[in-house]
C-alpha cells in the first residue's frame, strides 16, 4: 500500500480557465572563478595569522555570496563583520572555559566509588552540551538573519535561544526513548520554533507544519534503510523540502520546493567527489551548487506589500555566533551548508 501525500487535504482544484499565479525566483549570480580566487586568498591569510583570519575569511565569502544573489532584480546584502564574529567567539569561549572549570572541580569532589552520583553528573555535562549547541545554532541563525538585508530591509529573529534549547534537550530525550520514532515530530515543532520567530522587516514568517503528515513517509524510510543502505532518505529529505516549503508564509508570500530524491543524490555525490578529488579546494565550487540548486528548484508566488513592511527596529546582536564556531555550526543558510 503507497504511504499518503503529505498534506491535510486533498489539492485543490482549479476552476476552467483559472490563471496560476506565476512564480518568481532567486537568482544566484555568482562566478566560480570569483569564488576560487577568495577562498585562496582566505586559506593564504589563515595559515598566516594562524588561522586569526578565519572570520573575516568567512566574511568575505558571505559578501560575495549575497551580493551576487537575487530577488525581482535587486541584490541581497550582507552586512556583518569579522570583528564581530571574532568577539562572539572570545565571548563564547571564555563561558565555556568556565563551564568546563566547574564540571571538573565537582567530578574531582566526587567519591569514585560512588557510581551513580558519576552517572549522573555524566548525564548532566551530556545535556548541558545538547543545551549548548542548540542554544548556539539558534543564535547563529538569528545574527546571519539581522545581518541580512534585501531593499535596505533586514531579517531578523526573535524568540530566545535559551527556549530553543529547551525544547531541542526535552523533544530530545523523548526521540531517544523511541528509538528515533519520535524524530519528525520532534523536527516539525522546532521548525516551526524557528520558523513562526522569523521575520523580514515587520512582516513575520509563518509555518503550520507538522511531523505528523509526513509519518507514513518516515516510517517506510526507517524500515527500509538498511536494505536501501540508508540511500531512501535523500526521497524523504526531498518530499520533506516540498512539504515544508508548502506551509511556510511570509503575508501573502507562499513558497515551493519541487526537487527530487535522484537530484539530491546527485547533488550530495558531486559535492563529495569534488570535496575528495581537489583536497579540500573545491569547496566554494560545492558551496556554489548548493546555492544554485535551491534557487532553481525554489518557486515563490504571491505578492509582497512593499507599502506595509519597515524596517524591523529591534536591536541586532553585537556579536556573532560564538558557541556555534566552537561546536562547528554556524552559518547553516536555508540548508545549504555553512557558508
Amino acid at each position: 500500500m503507497q504511504p499518503p501525500s503529505p498534506g491535510t487535504g486533498p489539492e485543490p482544484i482549479s476552476e476552467p480557465g483559472s490563471v496560476e499565479t506565476p512564480y518568481r525566483q532567486l537568482h544566484q549570480h555568482g562566478r566560480l572563478g570569483d569564488l576560487l580566487v577568495i577562498h585562496l586568498i582566505n586559506t593564504l591569510l589563515r595559515w598566516a595569522t594562524l588561522n586569526i583570519y578565519h572570520f573575516w575569511a568567512k566574511t568575505r565569502i558571505r559578501e560575495y555570496l549575497w551580493s551576487h544573489q537575487s530577488f525581482e532584480g535587486d541584490r541581497f546584502e550582507y552586512i556583518g563583520r569579522g570583528g564581530e564574529l571574532l568577539v562572539g567567539f572570545l565571548k563564547a569561549t571564555l563561558a565555556l572555559i568556565g563551564l568546563l572549570a566547574l564540571a571538573a572541580l565537582i567530578f574531582t569532589g566526587a567519591a569514585p566509588s560512588v557510581d551513580p552520583l558519576f552517572m549522573s553528573l555524566g548525564a548532566a555535562v551530556y545535556l548541558a552540551g545538547h543545551f549548548l549547541a542548540a542554544a548556539a545554532g539558534y543564535s547563529a541563525r538569528g545574527y546571519l538573519l539581522s545581518r541580512t538585508r534585501w531593499r535596505s530591509i533586514r531579517f531578523g529573529q526573535t524568540g530566545l535561544a535559551a527556549g530553543f534549547a529547551l525544547r531541542s534537550v526535552g523533544l530530545g530525550f523523548i526521540t531517544l526513548i523511541t528509538l528515533g520514532l519520535f524524530w519528525p515530530i520532534r523536527r516539525h515543532i522546532l521548525l516551526g520554533y524557528k520558523v513562526n520567530n522569523t521575520w523580514f522587516g515587520t512582516t513575520p514568517f509563518a509555518y503550520d507544519g507538522n511531523g505528523r503528515d509526513l509519518y507514513a513517509w518516515f516510517l517506510l524510510s526507517y524500515l527500509l534503510t538498511i536494505p536501501t543502505l540508508g540511500l531512501i532518505w535523500f526521497w524523504y529529505m526531498a518530499r520533506d523540502a516540498a512539504y515544508v516549503a508548502s506551509r511556510t508564509r511570509n503575508e501573502g508570500l507562499r513558497f515551493e520546493v519541487g526537487y527530487t530524491g535522484a537530484q539530491l543524490l546527485g547533488l550530495r555525490l558531486g559535492n563529495l567527489l569534488i570535496t575528495l578529488l581537489t583536497f579540500g579546494m573545491g569547496y566554494p565550487w560545492a558551496l556554489l551548487r548548493n546555492f544554485r540548486f535551491l534557487f532553481g528548484h525554489l518557486r515563490l508566488r504571491g505578492e509582497l506589500d512593499y507599502e506595509r513592511i519597515l524596517q524591523n527596529q529591534e536591536e541586532a546582536a553585537r556579536s556573532g555566533e560564538g558557541l556555534a564556531e566552537i561546536f562547528g555550526m554556524s552559518g547553516g543558510f536555508l540548508g545549504l551548508g555553512r557558508v
